[in-house]
This record gives structure tokens, C-alpha cells and sequence, in this order.
């Protein structure tokens, strides 16, 4: 693999330029009119050493170590702590850079501060980065391509050793993700792309040999190329997201290879530079960038330039690869998620974005960067950043505004780039503008716009599409007059968002909103504003209540709670509330502003307002500590659960399970302690994230017969392409060590097993002789807790059949516990899998989704006896469950969703 050869690889990548690839000619490569290597026009290249963080600290190896690596993988015994535990932690990383989707996979941008820093050539190690998966550990030995398709006279494979020696070509080329800026697009409408900041675009030098001539050799003509197609695909095998697809001949499976075309016009064309590319920077590639070998379509965005690159096929017609269309396209702004796929609109040749828009952004100021008013009122700051456009055309001139675009200034700019013997521009440049400090009094935003030769430039305002792609207004950063805690005044500036989710930037307010981005106001459109304080609805007068008066409406028949200052009596809400009435009544009577918005959104804090009563009289506040009275359990012991109060507990370990899922567990107050959970109900864990109070509820996968802990598996939900932050708690959690604090508060939930079949829904009691289950992904956990109770008891004879639903094989939490249970209680319990996105030639069990075939083999059959319980994804139980249980008689009273 590569990171066993990794002594081999600075050394292999040297010997492949002395000895085995001809110097380059004066015409093989971009160069100026004498005879300059690109090295000698660009270089020396930037060290491409990554810096991995051990801890979340950002403690990194000794220095030594990392001035003494002669290629990344001399660090392979420093893995950045977040591969830990994932496919990926064979490859050192650097730690600087920004992770947009959590820990794996690994999508990355650098801070705009790195890019100002180098600038025009990046370190391969700060190169943005955009894995659908995990990095394939591929060999240069091994690894061959294959070129073929119908429309190829002579298809051959060819080795990696045989690509080398072919006449190389190498220029520098900004590779930009479709993405980038795509954060600014999510804080106007969400999108269904994750975070991307304004560095989702780097350059390198690229070296390897044209497409063109490795289609020649192939015996691919010229002639009567119209309506075909180069065609290219890479080694990973990803999920299919939408289905079979359109394309009857060519149905999609389960899971999908990720791959492009280009028009055979544009690949034949040696001004357009199209590169099977195997060095970045004089090395050859990183394994997160392609190694051994990838595609480099100048001009084009990055998502068309297959990493990891097996297959290139001329065929007569555009691919239907599954990527090809359900990745990088710009609909129209009207288009939602639903109308996309109702619409076919992922189908519509006119909306693929191919070619760059021209783009260009703010590096410094820096955001929350700060200049001194008073000793720098008479000097000079110099304002940089890049621009880019697509097509090989010029950067012709780059702008800025101190006036929100009354007035524009020039700036200077660097060129580099030295153009191929063809006139085309392949890369950003940077620019400069030197602003006085004076100015910046009473100005509120600086702007910058790029032109190109073709005068394009950028358009004021944004608008918005379905996948964030393609983001290219001018760019804002807000200039604010602050004075420090010092006393000293300085100037400033906000820029429009953080990468990721890193907080800050002004479009992450209400105020920084525009008024439109092509679907209509936004705020007619989206109904929802960030949450504010409950005002009291004006035909109501005032009424004050103290705490005394509050605390006396804490019973289910009598609900008073407080949010935000406000007195609200959601007696009558109770059987209203979507998360059931413990979630309310664990409030009851008092405070529950901070939980209340840690788990309600803005609609339903204004949801409030009907049962608003008055406000509460602040005067009348407890000063003094409140004590907390101790809970006992029935036989006496001490119970480390409190409805009304929360619990610090203390993680005393933490076990990697699988790439994304891990086992905590955590010390109760004292030894002696139990949790004091009821069998089927759930708890909170409350944190604080990035300043925000977020709760969540989860089930452990322990009980009250363990004394002195509490342990929970957790699935660590990364940000992705539906849910750009991902999971704040489950990614929270993953990042506790050892000594690390957490409050619970519980217990919550409908849903209570008591003994011998009896359970109780709502308070009300229920029987059952059988129970199925259906779980999906970490939805095992509350199952396992009411099934381990049935079998703990011999006497118990209630019967369980439960269905275990994830995306691949290595999802299966506690799949050896369920095991150990079928085969010890053979009569009680059994169990059954099903993936839906992967699965081995060897794998005995279901594949596909849950349906009523399943349920029909699987379950007990339908009686007034026989519950099914559900806890899973709302779309596995609403679309999966849910009529398929219905179509097979099972009672909706006797079907539960934890």
C-alpha cells in the first residue's frame, strides 16, 4: 500500500524525473519565450510537510520531527486526532486546515490567512480537498488505466511506469470546488452542499501527460467528433443517491463509481490542456489528491477532475454516470429539493456547470482582524485577495469599493502566470490595494469585483440555487469602529461567514440577510426569523407572577413554565407537543428558557405566544442557592438522574467502535450511585456548543442494575451534503476526553417496560405477549435497553423479533451482543439485518429498505397482543414502517416510535 511504501515516495517521484521522463521541451510545457522550466518560473515550490494536530489542544509533533520529514509520510506515526478511528488515519494531515464535514470524510479548505501567505503556488499539504469517501490506498506498481469505449479503435491499459515516460506536459492550474462560498448561500436559504468558506480553491503545478495523446495512441480520430464524449471514472465505489436513474440501458446499483465527461471537441484540443496528471509541486501526488494519478481540466471546477483516476472512455453520447448529474449543477433559484426530482431537473443539459464563473474575494483584512485607529489614522493598509474566472480567459482587472459601489478604485495586480503558448489563463492571481487608514472613517463595507477579458464581472447582489454552487457576488467585509477593554478605538472587520462551522461573519445574523436572492423576500418566503424574546401579544394587559406563584403549577394536571421572562400555562399543550409532556413537565414551575431553546426552533417558541398569562415579576427571583434534594430509588439508592435538576458526570473512558461511532462511559456522582432510568425512557445531555445551550435526548446502553456508571454508543452524524453542521451533540461528544464533564437531566419519554409483558404509553398501561422492533442505525440503543430487560428475567416470556437497518456492515452497533443473545435465548429473541448502501459477496442476511415482504418474513403477525416499536431516521419510519405495517393489519395503536 502507499503508506507502507512511504519511504519510497519522494525518492520514487525523483527517480522518475532523472531517469525514466525526457527533460521537456521548450513546447512540452507552459513557459515564457526563453527556455524556463516551470519550476524555475514558479518555484521554489512551498514544502508540502503537513503539521498534524494530536489533540483538539492543537498540540502537534515535536519540531524536529517535522523539519526533519522529507515527504509527508515521515509523520505516519502523528495522525491528526480526528482520523483517528477512521479509514483515513494512514495519511498524516495537516491540522491548520478546516474540516467542513467533521472527521470523515475528509472535506478541507485552508484559512484564507494561509492563502494570503503563499499566495499564488499553495502547499499540496493546504490544498483544498473534497473526498466523497475514504482516500483508496492505491500502488504506483499496480495501478494501470484503462482507455477504451465504443468509439475507440485501439482500446489498451497502460501502467503508471508507461505514463511516465510518455512526453510530459506540466503548467500551473487553480482548481476551484463548485462549492466554494457556498456558506454565504446556506445563510440565505439552505442548500443541500455543506460549508464551504472562500478557500475551496488552491493552485498547484501539475504535471503529467495530455489527454490527448493518450486518446491518440488509442487510434482516436479527429474527425466527426460531434456529440461525443470523453468519459472518466475513478476507483471508489459511493452510494447512489436517488435510485436506478433515467437511463434504462444503464441502471444505477446500489452503489456507483464517481465519474464525468467532456465533450472528445475539448479533450482533442491542445489548447484547452486537459492533463492525466501524476506530480503536484515537483512530487508526485498526495493519496487525498489523487495518488497515483488523476484528471486536470483547466478552467473547469474541481468536482469534473476524477481522483484516483481507472477508465477513460470515448463512447458517442454524454455519460450517465449517477455523479455526472446529481452533483454540480446551478438550477434555477425557484427550484427546491422536492421540485428538483418531481421536475427531473438534475436531467437538464442547461443547468451542468462545467466552465468557471468568475469569482474573487477579500483574504485581508482578515475577519475579526483589527487596525489601531490612533496610530494608524495616517498610514496605509494593504487590502489582497485573488480572483479567478474559467474558459483560459484573463483576469483583466479587480476593483474595490469603500462606498458600496458608488465609487471603484483599481487595484494592482501580481501576475504570475505566464500564458501557454495558446494565450490561455488557468489560473487566480492576486491582487492588492492600498486603502488609507483615513478612509475607513465612515465607511461601512469594503467590496471587490474581478473583470475578465471577456467582461464578465460580478453581480451585486446574490442568487441562490438548490446546491450552492457557483457563488460569485461581489464580496462584502463590514467595517466596524470598536473600542477595546483596553480603552483604545480600533477599526474592525467582519467578513461574510466562517468555513465550516466556525462561528461568525455578518450573513449569519437577520441583518445581514439580503432582501431577495431570486425566489421572492426572504422573509416572506422563509415565515421563520431567528429566535427572539416571546413578546405578549398586545390585546393581552401585563400581568406580573412571582416565582413563588410560578413554582406552585409543577404537575401534570397544571403547567406553568417561564421562557425568556415570559409565564406561559401549557396545560393544554401537553397532549399537543410533538416530543411528548416529560419534555414540558420536567420544566414545570420553573425556569425553562435555556432548555426550551435548546430544543425547540424559532416556529415553535412562537408556537408559545396562545398560551402566554404574563410576565414574570424578576423582583421576586431567588437569591439564595437553591438545595437540591437527593432522589432515592425503592430499595434506598442514591439516583443520579433529576428531573428538575441537571447532573455533571465525569467520562472515565471512551472506546473507538467503527469510523464514526464510539462508546463512553461515564462516572455516576459516586459508586454507589445508579442512573435511576426508567426501562424505555431516554435522558438529556446538555452542553454548551460554540455558545449555544444544545440538548438531545439518548438512551444508554446500560441500566440501573450497573452501579456507579452509564455508558452510550454514539454515532458521530458529520456534516454532509442534507445536513451541512452535521450533528452539534454527537460531534461534540466525539471530541471528550478522559476527565472531560457532561449534565444530564431525566428522565423523558412515553414509552416505560415494567415486567412481564406490562408497559405503559403515555401513563397508560398496555400488554403484550410479543414485541417487533424495528431499528435504524443508532436507533438500537433504546431497543436494546427494553430488550436486555425482557431477557434479564427468566419469568419473562414476552417474545421479541427485531430488524437492525443501517447503510453498510460496519454500522451494526453491539452486533455481537445481539448475537449472544440469539443464541442464548433461542425462544425469546431473535434478530435480522438489512443494508441499504453496501454489503460483501458473503453477506447472508437483507438487503435494499425495509418493506412489507420483510416485515412479512421477519415479524410476529399482526394481533392485539403483538407492539412493534420503532426508533430511526422519521423517513425509515414514515415511508418504510409505518404503511407497510399498516398493509400487514398491525393496529396504529399498537405501533410506537420512540
Amino acid at each position: 500500500s502507499l503508506s507502507n511504501l512511504s519511504h519510497k515516495i519522494l525518492p520514487d517521484a525523483f527517480w522518475l524525473e532523472e531517469q525514466m521522463v525526457p527533460k521537456p521541451q521548450a513546447d512540452s510545457i507552459t513557459m515564457a519565450e526563453d527556455d524556463m522550466t516551470c519550476e524555475k518560473l514558479y518555484g521554489p515550490y512551498p514544502r508540502a510537510i503537513p503539521v498534524p494536530q494530536l489533540d483538539k489542544d492543537g498540540k502537534t509533533p515535536p519540531s524536529e520531527k517535522i523539519d526533519g520529514a522529507k515527504n509527508m509520510f515521515d509523520l505516519k506515526e502523528f495522525p491528526d486526532h480526528r482520523d483517528v478511528g477512521t479509514p483515513d488515519e494512514w495519511i498524516p494531515r495537516d491540522g491548520r486546515l478546516v474540516r467542513l464535514t467533521g472527521r470523515h470524510p475528509f472535506n478541507v479548505e485552508p484559512p484564507i490567512s494561509i492563502h494570503n501567505e503563499y499566495k499564488f503556488i499553495t502547499p499540496s499539504s493546504l490544498h483544498y480537498v473534497r473526498n466523497h469517501g475514504a482516500c483508496p490506498n492505491l500502488k504506483w506498481e499496480d495501478h494501470k488505466i484503462s482507455v477504451g469505449g465504443s468509439c475507440v479503435a485501439s482500446p489498451y491499459e497502460i501502467s503508471m511506469d508507461e505514463i511516465a515516460a510518455m512526453e510530459p506536459r506540466e503548467l500551473p492550474v487553480t482548481l476551484v470546488c463548485a462549492g466554494n462560498r457556498r456558506k454565504e448561500q446556506n445563510m440565505i436559504r439552505q442548500t443541500i452542499g455543506f460549508n464551504w468558506g472562500p478557500s475551496g480553491v488552491s493552485t498547484n503545478v501539475w504535471k503529467g501527460v495530455l489527454l490527448r495523446d493518450l486518446l491518440l495512441k488509442a487510434g482516436v480520430s479527429e474527425k466527426n467528433m460531434r456529440g461525443k464524449h470523453v468519459e472518466f471514472i475513478g476507483v471508489e465505489d459511493l452510494p447512489n443517491k436517488v435510485g436506478p436513474g433515467p437511463f434504462k440501458e444503464e441502471p444505477w446499483g446500489k452503489l456507483v463509481k464517481y465519474g464525468t465527461s467532456v465533450p472528445l471537441a475539448r479533450a482533442m484540443n491542445p489548447a484547452y490542456d486537459i492533463l492525466v496528471a501524476y506530480e503536484a509541486n515537483g512530487e508526485v501526488l498526495q493519496p487525498d489528491h489523487g495518488y497515483p494519478v488523476r484528471l486536470i481540466i483547466p478552467g473547469y471546477i474541481g468536482g469534473r477532475m476524477i481522483k484516483w483516476l481507472a477508465q477513460i472512455n470515448v463512447i458517442p453520447h454524454e455519460t450517465r454516470n449517477h455523479y455526472h448529474y446529481h452533483d454540480n449543477r446551478i438550477l434555477p433559484p425557484h427550484i427546491t429539493a422536492e421540485e428538483s426530482l418531481s421536475g427531473n431537473w438534475w436531467y437538464k443539459p442547461e443547468y451542468i456547470f462545467n466552465e468557471l464563473n468568475i469569482n474573487s474575494a477579500i483574504a485581508a483584512p482578515d475577519h475579526n482582524e483589527t487596525i489601531s485607529i490612533a496610530s494608524n489614522i495616517g498610514k496605509e493598509y494593504n487590502v489582497s485577495g485573488y480572483a479567478y474566472t474559467g474558459g483560459g480567459r484573463m483576469i483583466t482587472r479587480i476593483e474595490v469599493s469603500t462606498d458600496g459601489g458608488v465609487h471603484w478604485e483599481l487595484a494592482d495586480i501580481d501576475r504570475k502566470e505566464q500564458p501557454t503558448e495558446y494565450g490561455m489563463h488557468w489560473c487566480w492571481i492576486w491582487w492588492n490595494y492600498n486603502l488609507k487608514v483615513a478612509d475607513l472613517v465612515g465607511c461601512k463595507e469594503l467590496w471587490c469585483r474581478a473583470w475578465d477579458e471577456s467582461n464578465n464581472t460580478q453581480s451585486n447582489d446574490p442568487t441562490w440555487n438548490l446546491m450552492g454552487m457557483g457563488n460569485n457576488q461581489v464580496f462584502r467585509v463590514k467595517v466596524h469602529m470598536d473600542k477595546t477593554s483596553s480603552g483604545e478605538h480600533v477599526f474592525r472587520f467582519e467578513h461574510p461567514t466562517q468555513p465550516g462551522q466556525e462561528k461568525g461573519g455578518w450573513m449569519t445574523t437577520q441583518a445581514g440577510k439580503p432582501v431577495s436572492a431570486g425566489f421572492g423576500k426572504l422573509l416572506e418566503i422563509q415565515g421563520e426569523i431567528e429566535a427572539e424574546p416571546v413578546a405578549a401579544p398586545k390585546k393581552i394587559e401585563s400581568k406580573k407572577f412571582t416565582l413563588e406563584e410560578v413554582e406552585k403549577h409543577n404537575t401534570e394536571e397544571d403547567v406553568w413554565i417561564i421562557v425568556n421572562d415570559k409565564v406561559y400555562d401549557c396545560t393544554e399543550y401537553l397532549e399537543l407537543h410533538p416530543g411528548g409532556i416529560d419534555s414540558i413537565i420536567i420544566n414545570a414551575g420553573a425556569d425553562a428558557t435555556e432548555d426550551f431553546t435548546a430544543i425547540h426552533s424559532a416556529k415553535a417558541t412562537k408556537m408559545l405566544e396562545r398560551y402566554y398569562i404574563g410576565d414574570l415579576d424578576k423582583a421576586s427571583t431567588k437569591k439564595e442557592k437553591e438545595i437540591i434534594e437527593e432522589l432515592v430509588d425503592e430499595q434506598g439508592r442514591k439516583l443520579a438522574l433529576n428531573p428538575k435538576h441537571k447532573t455533571k458526570l465525569t467520562l472515565q473512558n471512551k472506546v473507538v467502535l467503527s469510523r464514526d461511532s464510539y462508546m463512553l462511559d461515564f462516572a455516576l456522582p459516586s459508586p454507589e450511585h445508579v442512573l435511576g432510568l426508567p426501562t424505555g425512557k431516554h435522558m438529556f445531555l446538555s452542553a454548551k456548543i460554540n455558545d449555544e445551550t444544545v440538548l438531545r435526548r439518548y438512551t444508554p446502553i446500560t441500566s440501573n442494575h450497573d452501579i456507579g456508571c452509564v455508558k452510550f454508543v454514539i454515532k458521530a452524524y458529520r456534516p454532509c451534503e442534507r445536513f451541512p453542521e452535521g450533528g452539534k451533540m454527537s460531534q461534540y461528544l466525539d471530541t471528550l476526553k478522559i476527565g472531560d464533564e457532561l449534565e444530564v437531566r431525566g428522565p423523558v419519554g412515553e414509552f416505560e417496560y415494567l415486567k412481564n409483558g406490562n408497559f405503559t404509553i403515555d401513563g397508560e398501561a398496555r400488554f403484550a405477549t410479543k414485541f417487533n422492533f424495528v431499528a435504524g442505525g443508532t436507533g438500537i440503543t433504546p431497543c436494546m435497553q427494553v430488550v436486555s430487560e425482557i431477557l434479564r428475567h427468566t419469568e419473562d416470556s414476552t417474545q421479541v423479533s427485531l430488524i437492525f437497518a443501517c447503510r453498510v456492515e460496519g454500522d451494526l452497533l453491539m452486533r455481537s451482543t445481539l448475537e449472544e443473545w440469539a443464541v442464548a435465548f433461542p425462544n425469546k429473541f431473535k434478530v435480522h439485518y438489512i443494508l441499504s448502501d453496501a454489503w460483501s459477496k458473503d453477506w447472508k442476511y437483507s438487503t435494499g429498505f425495509v418493506d412489507k415482504k420483510l416485515f412479512e418474513e421477519q415479524f410476529y403477525p399482526a394481533a392485539d397482543d403483538c407492539y412493534t416499536l420503532m426508533c430511526g431516521p422519521p423517513i425509515m419510519i414514515q415511508r418504510g414502517c409505518a404503511p407497510n405495517l399498516d398493509a400487514l393489519g398491525h393496529k396504529k395503536d399498537r405501533q410506537f416510535s420512540f
